[in-house]
């Protein structure tokens, strides 16, 4: 791979400018707001669910974040461990590299503590009670068993993912609530500073590695893909549980399959798609391995290709 322009110093200098602290941004007597969306409609799709009004299309567009914010809570419990892990590789080393990745760890746990804060908020804040995944170490442990450039690629994929939803989603949606999207913004300031520590890391481990161990490396970001697959259905199976409470009314077998058709696209939709076909992500894997760089091309057409194709039936 090639070598990118900035560096480890780079990275801990531009995060040091946007820096946050928690209290500032969700602090301990904040009151939730549910008037407005606390998520954008390219990211729930609610309103295209014609089977529910728009108070319930409301109420789902919360139960999301509340699942969204929870999600990458989730996420960042393996992301904690591997750059702990990095760090110490390179005891001894790279001075600017271990502080980098220090830093990149100390952040993590802090946006993990800044999601964790919004969701006990929202169950004290809702007025009915909502499902989220959990077990995030046992997640995190599937993950991390896998080889450390695939454990590298879902971690770059998803740091991407937080960027696209930022800047194309949210950054210009005057109708949401701007609590849920400042918290948004910040964590993707400081996770911008985390894709180029990625991106070093990676020119480390595939240097003077051979083409079939990499092409084992996407084999494995592939089957991690797969496994977080599962956990958005759960998650939309979910959701629809949380909804109904909420609306105070049970779901047909025909509004069933329509909500969880729509929502289980559109997990896919910002969580797949958005990071494979981000272009930080893709330059990286193309140069990273042009023949694996194709193998993403081929899955995000077929996921795109499934947004239309009913995934469930009744």
């Amino acid at each position: 791979m090639k070598a990118p322009k900035f560096s480890y110093k780079n990275c801990v200098d531009l995060s040091e400018k946007v820096s946050w602290r928690l209290d500032q941004i969700l602090p301990e007597d904040t009151i939730l707001n549910f008037e407005k969306p606390h998520m954008p409609e390219a990211l729930t799709e609610t309103d295209q669910l014609t089977c529910l009004n728009q108070s319930e299309q409301l109420k789902l567009n919360h139960v999301r974040s509340n699942s969204y914010m929870n999600f990458f809570a989730f996420l960042e419990e393996y992301i904690i461990v591997l750059t702990v892990q990095h760090a110490q590789a390179e005891m001894y080393g790279d001075h600017d590299a271990i502080r980098a990745l220090l830093r990149f760890s100390e952040e993590e746990l802090k946006h993990q503590a800044l999601f964790k804060r919004y969701c006990r908020f929202f169950d004290r804040d809702f007025g009915t009670s909502t499902k989220v995944l959990d077990q995030p170490a046992a997640i995190a442990d599937v993950i991390l068993s896998k080889s450390p450039i695939a454990v590298l690629l879902i971690t770059l994929h998803f740091e991407v993912v937080t960027q696209q939803h930022y800047i194309e989603c949210i950054k210009d949606d005057d109708a949401l609530d701007p609590l849920p999207s400042s918290i948004l913004k910040h964590h993707w300031l400081e996770e911008a500073q985390h894709i180029k520590i990625d991106h070093l890391e990676l020119c480390k481990l595939a240097q003077g590695m051979p083409p079939e161990a990499i092409s084992k490396a996407f084999d494995d970001y592939f089957e991690i893909l797969s496994a977080l697959d599962g956990l958005l259905e759960q998650q939309t199976d979910m959701d629809i549980e949380s909804l109904q409470i909420a609306a105070g009314r049970q779901f047909t077998n025909e509004e069933f399959t329509e909500i969880k058709n729509c929502q289980y696209h559109s997990y896919r939709n910002g969580f797949f798609v958005m990071g494979m076909e981000n272009k930080i992500f893709l330059r990286i894997t193309k140069d990273l391995s042009p023949i694996d760089y194709e193998r993403v091309l081929e899955q995000t057409e077929i996921f795109n290709k499934q947004k239309n194709t009913e995934l469930v039936g009744d």
